[in-house]
Parts: structure tokens; sequence; C-alpha cells
């Protein structure tokens, strides 16, 4: 089963939100380059980059051309976006991130892989950009993707790695942050455990080590994913 990887990128960041850290833009552009460099070198995934703050990465032409087959830049600007809007106040990350997933998955299945390939192979995986796996594609590779709901790094409470099988994408990244006494959670990585928890076909992906790397949200590095 193919795995579609999309790497979530903010480059320029909205300062209403909250946990910020990293917010210079040179620092955000070349922690994002460098990871995605190392998954495109370094594994045979198709990649989808997303940034929702408008951001084109030019400084990837090249690779965009070199791994067109594979791999696609995707960019638009969350506050000028109409279907957006309703992300305007909303202090959560993990709102406008699972907006920009859903974003990214539409593009690439209606405009890339509906041609190509069939978009119900993918087994779909969003990364945080700034973080790269060196293990994971060796790993995955070690199962029957196809006999999946869903994927989870190990630390369930963490939210750098979640995964679904295609047909339960529109469950585990629906955009509405609604939790299990019905009430909005801001915390993306309270609703993606709940979500994942109501499947029984759960690949729980041991601890990888990545090389350590400043999180954008706090001062703090993280060295396993």
């Amino acid at each position: 089963m193919d795995v579609l990887i999309i790497l979530t990128a903010t480059v320029n960041v909205n300062t209403n939100k909250d946990f910020l850290f990293q917010t210079d833009k040179t620092e955000r552009i070349n922690t994002y380059i460098k990871s995605v460099l190392s998954w495109l070198k370094n594994t045979t995934f198709n990649i989808v980059l997303i940034d929702n703050s408008g951001y084109e990465f030019n400084e990837l032409h090249i690779e965009k051309y070199n791994y067109r087959h594979r791999f696609d830049v995707i960019t638009f600007n969350e506050s000028t976006l109409d279907e957006a809007q309703y992300l305007k106040n909303n202090k959560s990350k993990g709102a406008s991130e699972i907006f920009a997933i859903n974003y990214a998955y539409k593009y690439v299945t209606e405009h890339k892989y509906n041609i190509e390939h069939n978009p119900k192979k993918f087994f779909i995986i969003k990364v945080t950009a700034r973080f790269f796996i060196l293990e994971l594609e060796s790993y995955l590779k070690l199962f029957n993707l196809n006999g999946f709901d869903c994927l989870t790094q190990h630390n369930r409470d963490r939210c750098e790695m979640v995964g679904c099988h295609y047909k339960n994408f529109s469950d585990i990244f629906d955009i509405h942050l609604i939790n299990e006494n019905n009430q909005y959670d801001e915390h993306i990585e309270r609703i993606w455990k709940m979500r994942t928890s109501r499947y029984s076909r759960v690949l729980v992906c041991k601890e990888f080590k990545i090389e350590s790397t400043q999180r954008g949200g706090l001062n703090e590095k993280y060295d396993t994913i």
C-alpha cells in the first residue's frame, strides 16, 4: 500500500496562536528545508509539503522538478483564504494544522494522484515538517498497512505523527475538534488520541530516534518520536 506523507509547516507564524517559541522566519525555513531534503533523499515516500502561511519554498525549486513524480509543495495563506476564515480568532495551532492537512490531501488527490495513481491506495501519515524519521520507511515495510485503520507515534499524548487508511481520513482528520464530551478541545493531541482509540486495528509505532530538533512551540528539543 502506498504511503503519502503530509509534512505540515508554518513559516510566517500567526502571533495570535498559543504556544509559540521559534518565531524567527529564517530559522523556521532552515529547519523545514533540512528535514524535507532528508525525506526526499532518504525515503521513497510520496511527499506533500504544505505551508499555511503563504510561503512557497522557492529554495526547493530543483527538488520540485527532480522529485516531481512524488513531491509537491502546496501553499495557501490562512488569513486570506475564504474557507479558513473560521480560524481567524482561533488560538489553536492544531486547528490550523488539521485544516492544512485537509487542504493538502484534497489538492493532491484531485489534481495529481487521481490520474497517476488511485488515491484509495494511500495510507496517509501526517508528520510535523520540522522532524525527519529515518527509520520510518523500513519500519512500515514490516507491516501490511492495508490491515490497519490508523497509526500513531509511540507516545500517543504527543502529536508530531499520526496517520490512517484512506477510508478513515474524514474521521481521523475531521477539522471539527470535538471531544468525547461533545465539547471543543483546542489540543489536537487529545483529539487524535481519542479518535485513534476508537479503532481496534491501530499501528502504535515503536519509539523512533531522531536528530535533536528544536520544537516550534516550546523551548525544548525532541530526539525521539
